[in-house]
């Protein structure tokens, strides 16, 4: 494992139409980050442009006084860098580079104003690099445009934008409280209008490609709106996970909730738990919006994206030289990410995961298992004592909620849970779901006492954490399960206190499981 290089600090600002948001991280190139604060202000810039195409004095009064606070916040907190973008508000505004003159000279702030085409893969980078998904369909609203960009192998291959963000598109077509229900019909056939031809043309080249169409692609959605909905929507069903991205939002729900919302008014959409109240004006344009593009496309839902431009934009300096500044593998980075965000030292989990992989490679066959599987177990072997940095006292329990406690980045909520319940029963007990058990399928409660019998085995082989078992040799056999430890000097302690773990493993096998010393000890 390298080394890690000197903690730099980060902040990267996205002046939006609708809102300006400032997060800071903390990160070594090549290695890991934290995230360290975030500020958020409503500035609503492309409020008020009409068909002249000019940014009004009062939202560019109000971006100027955002991006001051978060200039002040950058010199207090001794950020070292800043990235700061501007995207559709400021491109397609006719005074577009008067604002940045002043930004510059009231701020110091320079902004960076993307293209359509480099937002689109600051987005596609950004869903790359936290969902385990090679192709997708990326879907960006924000409140001035909507976009749409085809990922293919983890990189943008077409995009789109359209003046239909939340915003622009209450303010063209919903200007009554309660929004009538022609305009919204005319809303919706505004993006139909727009969007279909667009998406016909792509699914048509693909299809002579020879590669699935973007219409039957998984369709990820980024964007505030679209956190703001499904955070309502899961509030109202008890959803048993406070996260969000990786959140399946189904396209019958939105379809509920866009209909329910374009019949309330504004008090009341005010007052919807989830929603947030300085969304609930320009929250009907994004809900039917989005609803839209699922109903042309035919899809059943999105991936909700916690992750957007402000991410994408940060990935070149994490990922600074990787191909296309992507992780080689986003399910082993988030894993170690999380490992070594409180463990300086992460030799003992390197070596436990190592020990648990061997015995689940023997293993694997047995159960029917696969690359799915072995992604769990390797996961929870990193982490399985990330709750040390609490207290040993419970750490089992601290490490399953330090699991929880933020999304996993290309697991799933269902995947999240179980590592989060191998972590909670590495110590003791039966292994048994308690994170989210309505989440979990057919045959997961197998495979979380299999997955836990194997990581109780692994930890004791590690269980002076001084390295003595050098490797490991495991076979299955049709009377036992047979386990030689190759050590350095005197690997009594390891193999005895494995022998006393194997009774989970060993009633998961129905056979004992056979721990012993070869005969040659390493020198």
């Amino acid at each position: 494992m390298d080394a890690p290089g000197a903690e730099r600090h980060l902040a990267v600002i996205d002046i939006g139409s609708n809102t300006a948001k400032l997060v800071a991280l903390a990160y070594r190139p090549g290695y890991g980050y934290r995230h360290l604060d975030q500020l958020r202000d409503v500035v609503r810039l492309s409020q008020g442009m009409g068909e002249d195409g000019r940014l009004r004095e009062d939202a560019m009064q109000r971006a100027l006084d955002t991006l001051d606070s978060f200039r002040r916040y950058c010199d207090a907190s001794r950020i070292e860098e800043i990235v700061a973008t501007a995207t559709s508000a400021v491109r397609d505004a006719v005074n577009g580079p008067e604002f940045l003159a002043r930004v510059r000279r009231e701020t110091g702030i320079h902004l960076d104003v993307l293209s359509g085409e480099a937002e689109a893969r600051a987005g596609v980078r950004a869903v790359a690099n936290s969902f385990s998904l090679d192709d997708a369909l990326v879907v960006d609203l924000g409140g001035g445009s909507v976009q749409l960009s085809v990922m293919r192998d983890r990189r943008t291959v077409h995009g789109h934008s359209w003046p239909l963000g939340a915003v622009r598109a209450t303010e063209r077509f919903l200007a009554g409280d309660p929004a009538r229900k022609k305009h919204v019909k005319a809303l919706r056939t505004a993006v139909r209008d727009a969007v279909e031809p667009w998406l016909e043309a792509r699914n048509r080249e693909a299809e002579r490609e020879g590669v699935t169409p973007p219409s039957d692609l998984p369709w990820v959605g980024m964007g505030g709106t679209l956190r703001s909905l499904a955070e309502a929507w899961q509030q109202r069903v008890d959803y048993p996970l406070p996260l969000l991205h990786g959140y399946r939002f189904r396209a019958e729900d939105l379809h509920v909730l866009a209909t329910e919302l374009a019949g309330m008014p504004l008090a009341d959409r005010s007052a919807m738990p989830g929603l947030g109240s300085d969304r609930a004006d320009i929250i009907v344009a994004g809900a039917v919006v989005l609803d839209e593009l699922l109903q042309i496309a035919g899809r059943d839902a999105y991936l909700v994206s916690g992750q957007g431009l402000r991410e994408g934009m940060f990935y070149p300096k994490l990922f600074v030289h990787e191909p296309g500044h992507l992780a080689p593998d986003v399910r082993t980075f988030t894993a170690r990410n999380l490992m070594r965000r409180y463990h300086g030292d992460t030799t003992h989990a390197e070596r436990v995961a190592d020990f648990a992989l061997v015995l689940y490679d023997a293993l694997a066959g047995h159960f029917g298992y696969g690359e799915v599987e072995r992604d769990w177990l390797q996961a929870a072997a990193w982490l399985h004592d990330v709750g040390m940095a609490i207290d040993y006292y419970g750490h089992h329990r601290h490490g399953a909620y330090l699991v929880m406690a933020r999304p996993l980045p290309g697991f799933t909520h269902r995947e999240q849970a179980i590592i989060a319940d191998l972590v909670r029963s590495h110590r003791k007990g039966k292994a048994q779901a308690t994170v989210a058990p309505t989440l979990l399928e057919p045959g997961d409660a197998e495979r979380l006492k299999v997955l836990a019998g194997i990581l109780h085995v692994a930890e004791q082989l590690e269980r002076s954490k001084a390295g003595r078992v050098e490797r490991i040799d495991a076979h299955l056999h049709d009377d036992r399960f047979d386990v030689r430890i190759h050590a350095r000097g005197d690997a009594t302690l390891e193999r005895n206190a494995a022998v006393g773990r194997t009774d989970l493993l060993a009633g998961m096998l129905d056979r004992p499981v056979d721990v012993h010393v070869a005969q040659e000890m390493l020198a």
